[in-house]
């Protein structure tokens, strides 16, 4: 059984050693601990911790080790916030750029509104849960330390909730929204209800105080609308919308950007999902909110009309496949951006060609993040900062907030060397 040290927590958070020159990783350790490791290749599985690390800690959660969510339970809270800085640094490092980058800002345990749940049977028994991580095997929870309380207690509700539209051996997703009213649910199947199952979930659903049910996106049952407050603006999320999974990181995140874009006349957000932002951006902006969703769309539209906020137009568009030309953005002097984890690589491109003053980019992914910061530099722009948010607790996830000025001096650019 071979023995390995841990120099450093790898980008999906497990442990990293040299064995005989290979670089290896092992789930569950911490830098500056020698360990026993067993398995083949360059995943192994921890045996024994033979010095531990004065960073470690007792996981908070019965399910951590096993269940596929979570992979640094095991760290205090500052080695974990010190290593999503520190994540965020490699990436902009390994495309030469030069910033400080922040404090990574932590968000409090038990804080999560949104999740999604794996139900499976399980011979007799339904189970919810998540997956094992590299594996299709459930592990059904009765807590999860991440999760709002009143989310938590919820779990029996929801498992019996969903008896009602799980055939034989078909797995189903559960998606849930904790709106500031309520619970918002959305079932994914892969083969539609039938109209007594729908009928049973229906009756089920009446039982319940939850405030909507939707199946593959269609609402099914609606006693109230799911509302929550982006600003000044009350919202009713659309089935299955997108919404930050925690309160706290979502206020952090427009804190940021509305404080950079705040000076602006006429700012353009782009991926702008239902107006997390580009409605506490209009409270001193002009804005125009682009999106993919037409269903996102309808809900901020109908916001829009909010006492106090400036002008808000809305478009339809895929942006990867149509992005904003540098003719269209030249109508903007601030410009806001919340891609998925891909990036947005084509639409960079034309804002690099733009001269927008104030750019706010915000990602869940440091690697495409630093990518399109790179572009935009190398095109004159400035980084100001670069904020990672701890928006995933416990998880090797990390979102970030990059501010950037346009250079009024281009002979001067020094950022990217």
């Amino acid at each position: 059984m071979p023995e390995v040290e841990i120099d450093r927590i790898g980008s999906e958070g497990d442990g990293m050693g040299l064995l005989d020159g290979r670089p290896v990783f092992v789930s569950g350790t911490l830098p500056g601990e020698r360990i026993l490791a067993e398995g083949q290749g360059q995943n192994l599985s921890l045996s024994k911790i033979l010095t531990p690390s004065p960073q470690r800690q007792e996981p908070p959660c019965p399910h951590f080790g096993t269940c596929g969510g979570c992979a640094l339970q095991h760290a205090s809270l500052q080695q974990m916030l010190d290593w999503k800085q520190s994540e965020v640094e490699l990436a902009f490092a390994k495309f030469k750029l030069k910033v400080d980058v922040e404090p990574t800002i932590a968000t409090p345990p038990s804080s999560r509104r949104r999740v999604t749940f794996t139900i499976q049977r399980n011979s007799d028994a339904v189970e919810l849960g998540f997956k094992q991580r590299r594996s299709s095997e459930l592990v059904p929870v009765k807590q999860c330390s991440i999760l709002l309380p009143e989310l938590q207690a919820e779990i029996p509700n929801l498992t019996e909730l969903s008896k009602t539209l799980l055939r034989g051996n078909e797995e189903i997703q559960l998606a849930i929204n904790v709106c500031d009213n309520g619970f918002d649910l959305d079932f994914s199947l892969d083969t539609p209800p039938n109209e007594d199952m729908t009928a049973a979930f229906v009756r089920a659903m009446a039982k319940t105080r939850y405030l909507r049910g939707s199946i593959n996106a269609e609402i099914a049952v609606e006693k109230v609308k799911p509302t929550v407050r982006f600003g000044k603006a009350i919202v009713t999320i659309p089935p299955a919308g997108f919404l930050q999974a925690v309160v706290g990181a979502q206020d952090a995140i427009a804190a940021l950007t509305c404080k950079h874009l705040g000076g602006r006349k006429h700012v353009v957000d782009l991926f702008c999902g239902s107006g997390t932002f580009a409605l506490q951006l209009a409270e001193r902006s002009k804005v125009h909110a682009v999106e993919t969703e037409q269903a996102a769309l309808n809900t901020l539209r109908e916001a829009s009309g909010t006492e106090g906020l400036k002008s808000i137009t809305v478009e339809q568009r895929d942006l990867f496949e149509l992005p904003l030309t540098v003719t269209e953005l030249k109508a903007y002097d601030g410009l806001c951006l919340d891609p998925p984890r891909a990036g947005a690589e084509q639409q960079i491109r034309e804002i690099a060609k733009a001269n927008i003053r104030s750019v706010a980019y915000i990602s869940c992914n440091p690697t495409t993040l630093a990518r399109d910061c790179a572009v935009l530099v190398n095109a004159g722009y400035e980084l100001k900062s670069v904020t990672p948010i701890d928006q995933f607790m416990y998880s090797p996830h990390i979102e970030a907030v990059a501010l950037l000025s346009k250079k009024t001096d281009n002979k001067s650019r020094s950022i990217f060397r």
